[in-house]
């Protein structure tokens, strides 16, 4: 995680708030509404006693009292089992990202994200460990819980599967608010949209070859 420059004037009660967006801990030039440079802006650390995490404040996101100046940092990089993560024990309170393995090699898996053991926003992927190729095919979030990054979040934690991979999509829709998701994105790995590019191992776990 980034260093982070401690402002004096952010109240510590704004960061129990459980309707906080979320972000993945990787290193952002930018902060969280893409407003101000982090290193120019300074960022404040703190934590969610609640939920266990950590959060960060964009200083000038919030001297300029900005709606989404807050935000809690998800570990995005390792997901959870969903066989542990389907244990009820303390990690069912915060916000998981759990991981379901495809059936075969090259095949379908599924990326969700757990706040307090629920199912909020998931996304579906294909990895090819021999060729190093990712299909981004879905993501869906919960409408109780969009605006809030999940949808950013579950993209980080795809790409972090297959770093340096050959990453691209399947369709990414055409109502306004895909549009307006998928236009958002600065994903750390280069993503071709709309133009999946299945490796032959894909096209074999798809039923595409004999």
């Amino acid at each position: 995680m980034s260093e982070h420059r401690v402002s004096p004037g952010v109240s510590p009660a704004l960061v129990e708030r459980d309707d906080l967006p979320v972000r993945s801990a990787r290193d952002h030039v930018w902060c969280l509404d893409r407003k101000h440079r982090r290193v120019l802006a300074g960022v404040n650390c703190g934590t969610h006693r609640t939920l266990g995490l950590f959060t960060e404040t964009c200083n000038r996101c919030w001297i300029r009292r900005r709606p989404r100046h807050t935000w809690l940092v998800i570990d995005h990089r390792v997901p959870m089992p969903v066989d542990q993560a389907d244990q009820p024990d303390d990690r069912r309170d915060g916000i998981v990202v759990v991981a379901r393995r495809p059936v075969e090699r090259a095949g379908v898996g599924r990326l969700e994200i757990r706040l307090r053991g629920e199912i909020v926003a998931a996304a579906d992927l294909q990895l090819c460990g021999i060729d190093h190729r990712g299909v981004v095919r879905h993501v869906q979030v919960e409408p109780a819980h969009r605006q809030r990054g999940f949808g950013t979040l579950l993209l980080d934690a795809a790409l972090a599967r297959g770093p340096g991979y050959h990453w691209s999509t399947t369709g990414i829709g055409r109502t306004e608010e895909a549009r307006d998701f998928w236009a958002y994105q600065d994903p750390a790995e280069p993503l071709h949209l709309e133009q999946p590019h299945y490796c032959t191992h894909m096209r074999q776990a798809n039923g595409e070859l004999g």
